[in-house]
């Protein structure tokens, strides 16, 4: 019976013993685990645009920290940092990017144009400015902005949108041009039109199709125009149309037609009714009707073009014909990495 209970209690004790070692072993394995995922690792890669062409300045930061750097003049970057962390890539203009580093050590990003973000972006002379960063009088209009109201007239479409620039139409004739004051009238002889500026070009917005616009920017005072002399003396209106997109290719249609409607004025008396009238002013003051037409004219030139029917009616003539608008804009846009494109014809 001896023998038989210490077998039972060595055996126990083995068992005991196997399974505490089995633990000891698991624990120190993700004691090592622990210890090895907290290792700082080095990072490195390239940020690139979807041209191909190295980002300058873009901002790497791991995420959660103050950690970061920041991409030299050919696009690349290097840091430090736990194999668990995450790594977020952004620069103005284009989308935030957040990738995982796991057990990587070399992280390339391409990062991609941020539409969403190009209110937040203003053009000025010499580049781009974030806004909070512009001290400067500038307003920025985008496409949905200009072709709310259609139009041939791009300055047209942005009556009353933007403080201190009157625009006012030369005349009521459909498809006029508009007489535009930014700073007010500086000359007495010369022009006091702002300068233009298409992409990058002086120009004028006449040649622009307003479905072709990807954003206006308009520099008001001083410190904005600086940079453009005494040409940008009246203010400077920037006009950015849109680019092709990498991708299939998409075509775009727009057309309307418009019409301006009919004016209800007064109209003067014609032909019998206008005789009719004179007649019974001749009987109220004479007491009975005249013989004849030439008695009631008393002009015989009168007499003669009431007998020949040549009636005008002028109001008529002069605002009763309405005017028609059409447009029709046709746009291509597509590409590749390589090369993009986007043509239009209006």
């Amino acid at each position: 019976m001896r023998n038989e209970k210490s077998l039972k209690i060595k055996s126990s004790r083995s068992e005991l013993c196997s399974r505490f070692g089995r633990i000891c072993f698991s624990v120190l394995f993700a004691v090592f685990a622990i210890m090895a995922s907290a290792q700082d690792k080095s990072v490195s890669g390239t940020v690139i645009d979807e041209t191909g062409e190295p980002v300058i300045g873009a901002t790497v930061m791991v995420k959660g920290t103050k950690n970061g750097t920041a991409t030299d003049i050919d696009g690349k970057y290097a840091l430090t940092t736990l194999p668990s962390a995450t790594l977020v890539f952004s620069y103005v203009g284009y989308t935030t990017q957040e990738i995982p580093v796991g057990g990587r050590n070399v992280i390339d990003v391409t990062l991609k144009e941020s539409r969403e973000l190009l209110d937040e972006v203003v053009v000025v002379g010499y580049g781009t400015v974030r806004r909070r960063d512009l001290t400067g009088a500038v307003s920025s209009m985008k496409n949905s902005d200009v072709v709310v109201a259609p139009t041939n007239n791009v300055m047209e479409a942005l009556q009353g949108k933007i403080a201190g620039m009157d625009i006012t139409k030369s005349s009521g004739e459909t498809g006029s041009d508009v007489n535009i004051l930014l700073r007010g009238s500086r000359s007495i002889y010369g022009s006091n039109e702002p300068l233009f500026i298409i992409d990058g070009i002086p120009g004028s917005y006449s040649q622009v199709n307003p479905s072709d616009i990807e954003s206006i920017d308009v520099l008001k005072d001083a410190s904005s125009t600086a940079i453009y002399g005494s040409a940008g003396a009246n203010g400077v209106v920037i006009i950015t149309t849109k680019r092709g997109e990498e991708g299939k290719a998409i075509v775009n249609f727009d057309a309307y037609y418009g019409f301006s409607g009919d004016v209800n004025y007064k109209h003067g008396m014609l032909g019998d009714e206008w005789l009719a009238y004179h007649r019974e002013a001749y009987k109220y003051i004479n007491g009975d009707y005249p013989t004849d037409n030439a008695t009631l004219m008393g002009n015989p030139e009168y007499t003669s073009a009431l007998e020949e029917g040549k009636w005008i009616d002028w109001v008529d003539l002069a605002s009763g014909r309405r005017a028609t608008t059409q447009k029709y804009a046709l746009s291509v846009s597509g590409g590749t990495q390589k090369a993009r494109i986007f043509a239009s014809t209006s």
